[in-house]
């Protein structure tokens, strides 16, 4: 999974460089979706249902800014 969430998360961030070019909030864009990236990675290393809850948190927290932006 850590695999598959890598290789994803890699091509949405090169797709974005490309899609972003020119856009003046482009560090608040990059940034909130490297948080999500973190937090998806948080999510399939848990070991537990604390760290699962906090990171499915994360992602929920993420995608609602990442979608409003």
């Amino acid at each position: 999974m850590v695999g598959l969430v890598l290789s994803v998360s890699t091509s949405v961030h090169f797709f974005s460089l490309s899609y972003m070019r020119g856009d003046s909030n482009l560090i608040r864009f990059f940034s909130l979706l490297s948080l999500f990236t973190f937090f998806m990675f948080f999510l399939v290393v848990s070991d537990n249902y604390l760290v699962l809850f906090v990171g499915w948190e994360g992602i929920g927290i993420c995608s609602f800014l990442l979608i409003s932006f």
